[in-house]
């Protein structure tokens, strides 16, 4: 949650530093430094979802005060959903839609991110692994790529992992019934998920074909506006004789990265 600001600005480490070393007694000691650091800006984004209540409903609700109510709260609940629907596609893949969210395969590419140009600046590129079918050589690959981006056993490593349900599913005959372990409390969302290399595999609805996401979530955030986060504008009554009352759900957000160092 982030409180305000024309925009996410994000301080990164672009190198790791190296400037230190071994001395005895009197030894002239470096006390230089490189340029290790930079900053990244992201836009935020706005998104909404329109509540309407014509005149038909409310006439055809207004003998019973909960059956309003009831209307309300359920076009509410349809809102909710769509919006969620919606978010969730856009941070999954690119959208047609303009001024839309940046999505994981944005995110996890070679290309620009915010401010800054991965096609220059090769720090700022991802990790991409080209794979054939799962069932086939995907876990391998999958294996290599692991390896490819940890710095070490225990620092660095991608913390969760993301795929269709399609490559899920193959993914789950392939584990013994012991690696099968499920935690209901990952991400603090309620996912149910396999392990690999002991982090949690899930599924999303929107990730397009083929694709398995290696995160370091200590790196990898959705930033969200602290004064819109879904909030419900007040009701307004339309000028033309066919709707009776408007108001939308809105949220303000941005995804964002804040280190590709490996």
């Amino acid at each position: 949650m982030i409180n305000g600001g024309a925009s996410v600005v994000e301080t990164l480490i672009k190198e790791k530093q190296d400037d230190g070393g071994f001395y005895l007694g009197a030894d002239v000691l470096n006390n230089t430094q490189g340029h290790d650091t930079t900053i990244v800006e992201y836009r935020w984004q706005n998104s909404y979802e329109p509540i309407v209540i014509t005149r038909d409903e409310e006439r055809n609700n207004s003998g019973d005060m909960h059956k309003l109510l009831d209307l309300t709260g359920t076009k509410i609940s349809l809102a909710e959903r769509a919006i969620r629907d919606r978010m969730d596609q856009a941070l999954s893949k690119p959208v047609s839609e303009a001024n839309r969210l940046i999505d994981l395969e944005t995110l996890v590419n070679t290309g620009t991110l915010g401010t800054i140009a991965g096609g220059t600046e090769t720090f700022w590129q991802a990790t991409v692994t080209a794979s054939g079918a799962f069932a086939t050589q995907g876990l391998t690959d999958v294996t290599t790529a692991y390896y490819g981006v940890s710095s070490s056993q225990t620092v660095d490593n991608p913390t969760t992992h993301l795929t269709t349900k399609t490559i899920f599913q193959k993914f789950e005959q392939t584990r013994l019934p012991l690696e099968r372990i499920s935690n209901s409390l990952t991400a603090n969302a309620g996912f149910t998920n396999l392990t690999f290399k002991g982090k949690p595999v899930i599924y999303g609805n929107f990730i397009q074909t083929g694709l398995w996401f290696g995160l370091n979530m200590n790196y990898n955030w959705l930033a969200v506006d602290t004064a819109t986060d879904m909030v419900t504008t007040p009701l307004n009554r339309a000028a033309n004789i066919t709707l009776d009352e408007v108001n939308e759900l809105r949220g303000v957000d941005t995804l964002y990265a804040s280190d590709f160092l490996r």
